[in-house]
């Protein structure tokens, strides 16, 4: 059967259609990326959150809804943009990870992630950081019965750690050097440590803490040293190169933090 060889013109017009398409699909992505953060949540009324599930008391499900310190700062921070916007504006809450957390915002998935993330030079390569709002440090989870006084007497012990957290590269520099066991979330590394399976369980003290009173379980648990062995400040991330969200999230959390400080008791 002969092959039918498409004519001078045919072809000309599919090269024009095909160019008007893909000039088309270059100028949308060239526009949504123009669009700033400020211009989306003004155009659609909506700010898209990024919080955590497990991270007691900054963020996590407690009947199945978003809770905790986070949360309640990103509802602030909600409640000004509506009155700057003059709009009304929702907050739709997602749930983020250690690992995706950065990503979201770098793709500007999510309009600002704000949980238990601690501010870094090299996490600022990707995203820009909110004024700090809380300070926490690494600290190692053992059984109650565990003697070991520091990090010192678990040399060459197992201590686990959730991949691509700031704990990771606390216990990284530990020595004389540990066993280190990636796990997935702090319930496991919890569990972990209950069942015998590592000696310790490496995290953010105050998120150990929480976790510990919300299932009741502080008495099996001690958290050594007593001073953590890293400190770092919490902060929200929002995408790069966006000044005018940046700085409301910033006046948002500085009012609030001022509040708490300058607050006197009422008068009786």
């Amino acid at each position: 059967m002969p092959i039918a060889i498409p004519s001078p013109r045919c072809l000309k017009q599919t090269v024009t259609f095909t160019t008007v398409v893909l000039a088309w699909m270059l100028v949308g992505s060239l526009n949504a990326k123009a669009e700033t953060v400020w211009e989306k949540i003004e155009r659609t009324g909506v700010i898209t959150a990024g919080t955590r599930e497990d991270a007691v008391p900054f963020g996590f499900k407690q009947n199945g809804q978003f809770v905790g310190y986070a949360v309640d700062l990103l509802e602030l921070v909600r409640a000004r943009a509506s009155a700057e916007m003059q709009k009304p504006i929702r907050l739709e809450l997602v749930p983020v990870t250690p690992a995706n957390r950065i990503p979201l915002v770098q793709d500007r998935r999510i309009d600002i992630e704000c949980g238990a993330t601690s501010r870094t030079w090299n996490r600022a390569r990707f995203v820009d950081f909110s004024v700090p709002f809380f300070l926490a440090g690494t600290q190692l989870l053992v059984k109650a019965t565990n003697p070991a006084p520091g990090p010192t007497a678990l040399a060459g012990q197992k201590v686990g750690v959730i991949r691509g957290t700031t704990n990771e590269g606390a216990v990284l520099n530990l020595r004389p050097p540990v066993r280190i066991v990636y796990v997935e979330n702090r319930a496991e590394g919890i569990a972990a440590v209950q069942s015998g399976k590592i000696a310790a369980f490496a995290s953010d003290g105050v998120l150990l803490e929480g976790n510990l009173k919300l299932n009741h379980s502080t008495q099996n648990f001690r958290m050594i040293p007593n001073t953590p062995i890293q400190a770092e400040a919490y902060a929200c991330m929002v995408p790069q190169n966006q000044s005018n969200w940046r700085n409301l999230v910033d006046i948002t959390l500085l009012t609030f933090m001022e509040g708490l400080v300058t607050q006197q008791p009422e008068p009786t």
